[in-house]
């Protein structure tokens, strides 16, 4: 690309003025990268034509330029628009330099295609008089920044965008964690057990979704704070499939194996993986029709599931 040039003072108007300082030109060109993106922003949309992700971000590196006034601190603040599915966009921005001697501070505009980016900077070199124009390619990408950037030179080829605004419907953000609380007792079970212990806890899914929002799969973790009168065998920790005051088979097992607790007082957290899509979504929509149930040597506790609270 033919290089840029910085324009280090415009004559003012008028003969006077320009007695006092010269109009020149001089050749400017930097390498530059701009990584570390701070106070992000990212959002995504659906258009017609496919999935658009969204960036607001400020992006720092360096400038590096045998120009003192493009040696330096580089400061980007882009915003960029991508279309995931082609790769193509446009990035506009703030762009600034914090020079060894001075300084620039300009306005980026590019094109994005294929994980590169080809613009321009236009903007104020060592205050207003003097002026900045030039080229600007570099590799990018919204979550990494800028990396292999050239300013006023450059090999990433030329590239253009006709963007039309429109609609672009956001996607819907579901709350993934849904947590059920327990109290069990022994009245519950079937048949009624003669254990005379309680416990507090809940049931917590945590679902996956993906970009349409349909569950692809879950993690489920028990909690019980039990309490019973003395010495108690715990034999197992389930979710069983089943309406009040009948029984089911079992739908997720915690992995409790049978252990005596000898003050009956205890607590119990286990996590189970790998929950399927089918599982999470029936739990989800009928919770009333699974329960929770401690096992123990004397019959245990019980709690149907109630309502799910979304956090």
């Amino acid at each position: 690309m033919a290089a840029a040039l910085v324009v280090a003072a415009v004559a003012a108007a008028g003969a006077g003025a320009a007695a006092h300082r010269a109009q020149s030109s001089q050749k400017a060109a930097a390498t530059f990268s701009a990584g570390s993106p701070t106070d992000s922003r990212t959002a995504t949309c659906t258009a017609s034509d496919g999935t658009y992700s969204e960036t607001v971000a400020t992006y720092t590196g360096t400038s590096t330029s045998t120009d003192a006034r493009l040696n330096g601190a580089l400061r980007i603040r882009a915003h960029s628009v991508v279309d995931t599915t082609t790769g193509l966009g446009w990035v506009t921005g703030d762009f600034r330099v914090d020079g060894s001697s001075g300084g620039v501070h300009g306005q980026l505009a590019g094109v994005i295609s294929g994980g590169n980016v080809s613009g321009t900077v236009a903007g104020d070199a060592n205050g207003p008089d003097g002026k900045l124009l030039a080229t600007l390619t570099a590799a990018f990408t919204q979550a990494a920044g800028f990396s292999s950037g050239s300013l006023g030179t450059g090999s990433v080829a030329g590239a253009g965008i006709v963007f039309q605004r429109g609609e672009c419907t956001s996607t819907k953000q579901d709350h993934s964690v849904y947590v059920s609380q327990l109290h069990l007792n022994a009245g519950e079970v079937v048949p009624p057990s003669s254990s005379k212990g309680h416990a507090e806890g809940s049931f917590t899914l945590d679902v996956t979704r993906d970009s349409t929002g349909a569950i692809t799969g879950g993690t489920a973790v028990f909690y019980v704070n039990y309490r019973f009168p003395g010495s108690v065998t715990i034999n197992g920790l389930t979710l069983n499939q089943g309406a009040k005051g009948s029984t089911g088979p079992t739908t997720l097992d915690s992995g409790v194996t049978s252990f005596t607790d000898a003050d009956g007082n205890g607590n119990l957290t286990k996590v189970v993986s790998g929950v399927s899509a089918a599982t999470a979504q029936a739990i989800l929509s009928t919770p009333n029709g699974y329960y929770v149930q401690l096992s123990t040597a004397d019959g245990g506790l019980r709690d149907q599931l109630g309502g799910f609270a979304r956090r």
